[in-house]
Parts: C-alpha cells; sequence; structure tokens
C-alpha cells in the first residue's frame, strides 16, 4: 500500500491522485469498464467539490480563482474524452482508438497535475499572511483581556464608552478569525503527509471552538467586574488563544517550507515531530517518572495491559482465516503500542521519558484513524441486520475517542506537576479508546462468522438445528479501498479523521 493512500481522503490533494492513479490504471488497461467509469465521474466530483473551499473563499484572489476554475474544467473536458475513448474501445475490437486513449490519457493528468500547482500557490498565497493575522488576533486578544480588566475599576460612565470598544474589538476578533479558519482549510487540501493534515484539521476546529470563548470571556468580565472566576476565566481563554495562533503559524510556516522546496515531491512522516505538529506548541523536557509517580498510575498501566491482552485474544480469533487480513494487522499494532505504554507506567520498555509517550499516544491515535477507515470500508460488505447495526453503533463510537486524545496529547504543560497530570489523562484517553476498538474488532469477527447469505435466508435453506453458512467477507487491500468510494461528502467525512465528530452520531456523520 502507497503513502498516498494512507492520506486523509477528503483533501483536495487526495482527490487530484486519486484521479490520477485512475487515469493512469486506464491507460494500463487499455480502456475503462463501465464500473470504473463510474469511479471516475466520483472522483471528478469529489475534486469539484473540494476545490470549492478555495474557489468560495473570499481571501482567494481572482486571478487564483478563475486559474483554480479553468483547470478543473479542463480536467472534466479530458475526462469526457477519455469515457468516450473507453466506451468506443468497448464496443470495438480494433485498436484504432489506441492514440486517442493515450492523448486523453496524457491531456487528464497534464490537467491534474496543473491544478494541484495551481492550488498550492493559491494556499500559499494565503499563508504567508497567517503570521501577521495571528499577531494581530493575538494583540486584539489582549486589548480584550485588558478591557475587561479595566472595567473592574473605572467609572460607570467610562465604563460604558470601555463596552463599546470592546464590541467593536469583538467584531474585529471575530473577522480575524475567520480568515485565519480559511487558511488552515486551505493548508490542510495541501498538506504532504497524514501528520500534518490531522495537525491542520485539528488548528481549524480548535480554532473554531475556542476562539469566540476569548470575546465570551471578555465580555463576561465586564458584566461582573468583580467577578474573581471571570477575570481568571478570560486569562485561561486568552492564553489558550495566543497557543492557538502560534501552533497554526508554525504549521503554516512549515507548509510553506515544504511546498516552496518540494511542490510536487510527496512527503511521510509517521510520527510527529516534537514542537512542530507534534503533542506540544514547544519542545518539553524530557521527564522520566520517579517510583512514587508509577505507583500513583499502576492501576491505570494494569488496565492498559488487560487491554492489550483482550485486543491479542481477539486478533487470534482471526488466525489461519486470511493472512493478508488489514483489521487484524491494525489492531494487532495497536495492541502492540498500548503494551508499551503499560511498561512505561512500570519503568520498562522502549519508552523511557514522558515526551516518548506523548508520541506514542499521537501515533496511536493515528493508527485508530486508520483502523476506522479500514473497518468503513468493510463494513459496505456486511450485508443490513442487527450485526451490521451493531458493528456502526461501536465504529461511531471511534472519532470521538480518536480526538479526545488527540487533544490531550497537544495541551500544553509547565511543571512536573502539571506533566505527570497529562500522563495520567493521555493513559485513561488511550485506555478508552483501546476499549471500543477492541469491540469493533469482536464485532467485526462477528460479521464475518455469523451474517448468513442473504439469499439462503431468502428461500429457507437454513433450518433451525443447522449451522449458519459465514458470509463471505474480503478483507484484503480495504487500506487502499476508500479513495474512489461513495460520495464527494461521505469521502469528506471519512477524511476528516475525527475532527466534527459527535458522540452518538449517525456512521455517515461521524466518519473520519
Amino acid at each position: 500500500m502507497t503513502h498516498a493512500a494512507q492520506w486523509e481522503a477528503g483533501t483536495a490533494l487526495g482527490a487530484l491522485r486519486g484521479l490520477s492513479t485512475q487515469v493512469r490504471a486506464a491507460r494500463a488497461r487499455g480502456g475503462a469498464d463501465s464500473a470504473r467509469r463510474r469511479a471516475l465521474a466520483a472522483t471528478l466530483r469529489a475534486l469539484v467539490e473540494r476545490t470549492h473551499d478555495f474557489t468560495d473563499s473570499a481571501y482567494t484572489s481572482h486571478e487564483h480563482r478563475q486559474r483554480i476554475l479553468s483547470l478543473a474544467e479542463r480536467i472534466a473536458y479530458e475526462l469526457e474524452r477519455l469515457v468516450a475513448v473507453a466506451v468506443s474501445l468497448e464496443e470495438q475490437t480494433g485498436n484504432s482508438s489506441g492514440a486517442a486513449l493515450e492523448s486523453a490519457c496524457n491531456g487528464a493528468t497534464s490537467a491534474a497535475s496543473e491544478l494541484e500547482r495551481a492550488l498550492v500557490v493559491a494556499a500559499r498565497d494565503q499563508a504567508k499572511d497567517l503570521a501577521p493575522l495571528a499577531e494581530e488576533a493575538r494583540k486584539l486578544a489582549s486589548d480584550l483581556a485588558h478591557i475587561g480588566n479595566r472595567q473592574r475599576k473605572i467609572a460607570s460612565s467610562c465604563g460604558e464608552r470601555e463596552s463599546e470598544r470592546l464590541h467593536s474589538i469583538a467584531s474585529q476578533l471575530h473577522e480575524q478569525l475567520d480568515h485565519i479558519i480559511e487558511v488552515c482549510k486551505l493548508l490542510r487540501h495541501i498538506a504532504m503527509s497524514e501528520t500534518l493534515q490531522v495537525s491542520a484539521k485539528f488548528a481549524e476546529i480548535n480554532l473554531r471552538i475556542y476562539g469566540p470563548q476569548v470575546v465570551t470571556a471578555a465580555r463576561t468580565l465586564a458584566a461582573h467586574p468583580s467577578s474573581a472566576a471571570a477575570r481568571e476565566n478570560l486569562d485561561v481563554f486568552v492564553d489558550m488563544w495566543a497557543w492557538l495562533l502560534a501552533d497554526a503559524a508554525r504549521l503554516a510556516k512549515e507548509l510553506l517550507d515544504l511546498t516552496d522546496e518540494r511542490p510536487d515531491k510527496q512527503q511521510y512522516s509517521s510520527l510527529p515531530r516534537p514542537g512542530k505538529h507534534g503533542t506540544t506548541t514547544k519542545p518539553l523536557k524530557a521527564v522520566r517518572l520517579d517510583s512514587d509517580e508509577q505507583a500513583k498510575i499502576a492501576k491505570s498501566g494494569l488496565e492498559m495491559k488487560m487491554m492489550s491482552s483482550e485486543m491479542d485474544a481477539e486478533t487470534e480469533k482471526w488466525q489461519g482465516a486470511d493472512e493478508n487480513n488489514d483489521i487484524v494487522k491494525r489492531a494487532k499494532n495497536m495492541s502492540s503500542m498500548a503494551f508499551a505504554m503499560y511498561q512505561f507506567t512500570k519503568g520498562e520498555g522502549r519508552l523511557n521519558t514522558t515526551q516518548d509517550l506523548f508520541t506514542q499516544a499521537e501515533y496511536f491515535a493515528e493508527e485508530a484513524n486508520r483502523l476506522y477507515k479500514i473497518v468503513r470500508q468493510f463494513s459496505y460488505q456486511v450485508p443490513a441486520g442487527t450485526i451490521k447495526k451493531e458493528l456502526l453503533e461501536h465504529l461511531d463510537k471511534v472519532p470521538t475517542y480518536v480526538q479526545q486524545l488527540q487533544f490531550t496529547v497537544k495541551e500544553p504543560t509547565v511543571g512536573r506537576a502539571a506533566t505527570f497530570s497529562k500522563v495520567d489523562n493521555v493513559i485513561q484517553e488511550t485506555k478508552h479508546l483501546m476499549n471500543v476498538i477492541s469491540k469493533v474488532v469482536t464485532t467485526c469477527f462477528d460479521c464475518a462468522n455469523k451474517v448468513p447469505l442473504a439469499w439462503e435466508t431468502s428461500v429457507g435453506v437454513i433450518k433451525r438445528h443447522q449451522s449458519v453458512a459465514p458470509y463471505k467477507l474480503d478483507f484484503t487491500g480495504l487500506s487502499a479501498a476508500g479513495a474512489g468510494r461513495g460520495s464527494a461528502r461521505d469521502e469528506e467525512a471519512a477524511g476528516g479523521a475525527c475532527g466534527d465528530a459527535k458522540p452518538g452520531g449517525s456512521s455517515s456523520d461521524t466518519a473520519m
């Protein structure tokens, strides 16, 4: 499986490269049958929908907007030619259309490459503004905090003027926030690794959630100037705001550097780098747990070990069924990582410092994200019924727990006590995620062994005392299967990792 197949599905870059892969396959096969032609059409629809984030943005220049629209139309035209040639080849036995097929394929891949460059240029143009935007937004938040604190000390007539100024600054801050979120959205579309895509997605989500809270906290303090809790609440949100803005600015700088040096070269990092888009905003001092701290989290560590053992037991049920089972491979990876985290709580194993643990936890969340997408593809093979409903119910919980773990890992800490508290929280969130993943794997096994074939039940072949024939499900190639399935909206949901997940949502709503 290529690295590109592991990328988040819901990006313009992913759709473009998926389209190029399909076109190259058509060239290699000397045409495209009806199923592959439908897949091409679905990928084109997804691509066009994702380019809307660029063309609909109020901050995209007219020149870039026209260029993107023009290239999208050109790709549609070239694919129309390709489909027409493929239909012609299907109806004929000769090779008279071979040159036409080659020309259509070349035209489509060329247009796709040009559109990719155009999207990168448009995103870079906005990313250059993110650092000064973030600095200005940080100053506005500081002004809000200053006004909120002044309200406690000034006369009522002055307080009215300060309230007007507060509303004015709040309005400016909302405008800055909208612009920064737009930039983060575009950066996710051009990110050249899954880790950067996840970082951009979470930067967008966190800014959308916590940005308005700064204004709310300032207005609360202005309304209740004598409240110490309101003042402390505002200080906390201003600090969080500054941290999120700095994180977004660093992400933009890294993507600018990557696209500037190698705009067409694929990048991939399986593990995040601390201080960039990984566990914290700045590198933390590596800390080892002392014996007292290890004793405090010993119970959580043992529970983690039990979870790992349960996962191993579940995967053992699959042995011999299919050595290429993608679900089992991912589950075993996660079990191994959970066991390593358990060893950390005892001062053993390869994870030596808290930073090692946080990095492992983020990688654990990424692996859960990949397993989620694999099981999502597997669920399409399962016929409707109670067992499929149970599978989707467990599966829909995964995005929520992945998001909670990733957010916990990214929380900034200062001091040894805060770091230990973060270690405990990370282990707890990992346990919760491990628990739901174990249920997902168990239900997948049940689906593969207990679901009867539809035609057998319909004609009454299965009798009361007869064993039920297992539904024959294909577990190979699931990791790469998601690129061309579902509608554009489904793919967007499937690629979002967990950013917009809601507890208890439907499968289509909470896909990652």
